[in-house]
């Protein structure tokens, strides 16, 4: 699906995230629905933790994206920047001759063909982003489908802006264990 069709079917979708917990269930959920949507090689979720001003990974799927869970990244972390700086999903349709090349955590899952990354942010507060990773069709990803996965970065935001922002280690591993 592509476009309002697609827009529609996560309007439709997104209503179950409220009934969760806290962030790290809503974050796998928003995580699930995205490479539903967008099937992907790798997906990400970043909380942001304010009193250390980093992004940390609570929730990732895919080729080597296991191995990013808890992984912190500076809010200067370009990619992660430029989506904040944006208030907008940035797509980089070949992100193998841009910037994103050199990005360690895409570098650890095998390298970035075309990303998408969206930020979840409520009144201009950082609270996290989505990132996909290579589209598993082959093609880049498109405009659309950063329309798509900001609309789902909208809802978590508003879900973790009532929720709280979860970034102990712990609270992390225990709810990744279940």
């Amino acid at each position: 699906m592509r476009g309002e069709e697609l827009i529609a079917d996560l309007f439709e979708a997104m209503h179950d995230l409220r009934f969760l917990p806290d962030a790290i269930e809503g974050g796998e959920f928003c995580l699930t629905l995205s490479l539903q949507e967008i099937p992907s090689q790798v997906g990400i979720i970043h909380l942001y933790d304010i009193d250390r001003r980093e992004f940390v990974i609570t929730n990732s799927r895919g080729t080597g994206g296991g191995g990013l869970l808890l992984k912190r990244h500076s809010e200067t972390d370009p990619m992660l920047a430029a989506a904040m700086r944006r208030r907008r999903a940035v797509v980089i349709v070949d992100a193998e001759h841009s910037e994103a090349a050199t990005i360690e955590r895409y570098v650890a899952v095998g390298g970035a063909r075309s990303v998408i990354v969206a930020p979840a942010m409520q009144a201009g507060r950082f609270l996290g982003a989505i990132e996909l990773l290579n589209p598993l069709d082959g093609q880049p990803f498109t405009d659309s489908d950063g329309n798509a996965v900001m609309y789902i970065a909208e809802q978590f935001a508003d879900f973790v802006a009532a929720r709280g922002v979860v970034t102990d280690p712990d609270q992390i591993a225990a709810r990744r264990s279940r």
